[in-house]
C-alpha cells in the first residue's frame, strides 16, 4: 500500500527535480538549434508516456537524454534514440539498469562521432550486442552506401571492422535506433531507399521490440510498472503545484531572495 500511495509522492518529487535539471541541460545543448522550453517539455512528456507503458524508468531516460543532446544529437533524434535503446534492451532481455548503461556509453560514442570497439563492448556487456542489433546496424549502413560485408570480410569480424573500418558512425547509430523506436511508417522507409521487404523487416522488428518493452511478463515487471505509473502521476502533480522549469525558476528564486535576506539580516544582527 505504501509503495503505491505514500512512496510515489517522494519518488515523484525526485523525478520532478530530475526533470527540471534535465530541462536546463537540454536547453543549454539545443538552444542553438532553435529549441525552446515548450519543445523540451513536449519531448519529456513523450518519454514519460513511453515509460508508463513499459518496464523502463523515466528518471533514467531523462538523465540520459541530457548526455545525448550534449553529444550534439538534436532533441527529436535523442528522444527516439532513447526509446530505441529501451526497445532493444527489451527484445534482448536486458534490464533497465543495463539499458541505462548502454544509453550512456552510446552517447559517448555519439560525441566522438563513431562507435569504437570499446563502446561496442559495453553494449555487448549490457546484453544488447547480439545478431538482432548487428543486422539492423548493417542494413542501415548499407542503405547509406557503405559495403559493410566487405569490411567485415576484410578485417575478419564485426568487432574488428568497427575499429579498423570505422563504418558505424553517429548517423548510422541514431538512424537504426530511430527505426527500433517505431518512429517510421512503411512510406517513410521506402522514401529513404529501403526495399519493400526491408521496410517490412524493420517495421516487424520495431513492433516486436515495442511489444517486448510493453508486455508485462513477470510479477516484478508488473510491480515496477505500477510504481512507475503512480510516480509519474505525482511528477505531473508537483509540476502543477510548483511549476515547469521557467515557472519554478521564477517562484523559487523569489522565495530564495526574500528568505535569504531575512536570514542574512538575522545573522548580521
Amino acid at each position: 500500500a505504501s509503495a503505491l500511495t505514500i512512496d510515489p509522492i517522494k519518488t515523484g518529487f525526485a523525478e520532478y527535480e530530475t526533470q527540471i535539471n534535465a530541462v536546463q541541460t537540454i536547453l543549454a545543448n539545443t538552444k542553438s538549434k532553435g529549441t525552446d522550453i515548450n519543445d523540451v517539455n513536449k519531448a519529456l512528456d513523450e518519454l514519460n508516456t513511453y515509460a508508463d507503458k513499459t518496464i523502463y524508468n523515466f528518471t533514467e531516460m531523462t538523465r540520459n537524454i541530457g548526455t545525448f543532446t550534449a553529444a550534439g544529437v538534436d532533441l527529436d533524434k535523442s528522444v527516439t534514440s532513447i526509446k530505441g535503446i529501451a526497445n532493444l534492451a527489451a527484445v534482448s532481455g536486458s534490464t533497465s539498469q543495463q539499458a541505462s548503461t548502454a544509453m550512456y556509453q552510446l552517447s559517448q560514442a555519439l560525441a566522438a562521432g563513431k562507435v569504437q570497439l570499446m563502446d561496442w563492448n559495453s553494449v555487448v556487456n549490457a546484453g544488447m550486442g547480439g545478431e538482432v542489433f548487428q543486422n539492423a546496424l548493417k542494413r542501415t549502413a548499407k542503405n547509406m552506401g557503405t559495403d559493410v560485408d566487405a569490411l567485415i570480410k576484410k578485417y575478419g569480424s564485426f568487432r574488428e571492422s568497427l575499429t579498423r573500418g570505422e563504418w558505424l558512425t553517429a548517423d548510422v547509430l541514431t538512424e537504426t535506433l530511430t527505426q527500433l523506436s517505431g518512429a517510421y511508417t512503411e512510406a517513410d522507409l521506402l522514401a529513404k531507399g529501403y526495399t519493400k521487404s526491408q521496410a517490412k523487416e524493420i517495421l516487424e522488428l520495431a513492433d516486436t521490440a515495442e511489444s517486448a518493452a510493453t508486455d508485462v511478463k513477470t510479477f516484478t515487471q508488473l510491480w515496477d510498472t505500477l510504481k512507475e505509473s503512480a510516480q509519474s502521476g505525482w511528477t505531473q502533480t508537483w509540476e502543477i503545484l510548483v511549476g515547469d522549469f521557467e515557472e519554478a525558476k521564477s517562484l523559487l528564486s523569489s522565495v530564495s531572495k526574500v528568505s535569504g535576506t531575512m536570514i542574512g539580516d538575522s545573522a548580521n544582527a
